[in-house]
């Protein structure tokens, strides 16, 4: 991949829930947003990223998104990462299962396509009826910008 452009970032506070009559308890702290998942439910979880679209007369292009975030048991589990490109999806990662002390996780963006709109990650997750933790903790959400 090309040497970066930008690196943009956001706090995980400033997630936005998709279905909130799915989550039975949201807590924004200064280091996470913590949010505890309804049993057998699912949600999509929205990050909007700052987004620098154009530097030096020349388009940035997305190189991947990064997620800093874990989940107290495997009973809480991220299923998809989509990436859009304002209203245009310029990738998808289905098909996962992160549980557990995630920490730093990359998602490339194959096409590396210019960005034109504004990044936004949605993070599809699943809550079980296990005896486990339905709690996930979104500390932060970010994009590479390369030339």
């Amino acid at each position: 991949m090309p040497a970066l452009a930008e690196a943009m970032w956001t706090h995980g506070t400033s997630m936005i829930v998709e279905f909130p009559d799915n989550i039975a308890r949201v807590w924004k702290a200064g280091f996470y947003m913590e949010v505890e998942g309804k049993p057998n439910t699912n949600n999509w979880l929205h990050f909007a990223i700052p987004t620098t679209v154009i530097v030096d007369d020349r388009r940035l292009r997305v190189g991947s998104v990064m997620l800093l975030c874990e989940t107290l048991s495997t009973n809480a589990v991220i299923r998809n990462v989509h990436i859009y490109d304002g209203p245009d999806k310029i990738a998808a990662h289905d098909g996962l299962s992160i549980s557990g002390n995630a920490g730093f996780v990359r998602f490339d963006v194959p096409s590396h396509p210019a960005v034109k709109w504004g990044v936004g990650i949605s993070v599809g997750v699943s809550f079980g009826n296990g005896s486990g933790s339905a709690v996930m903790r979104f500390k932060s959400a970010g994009c590479d910008f390369i030339p």
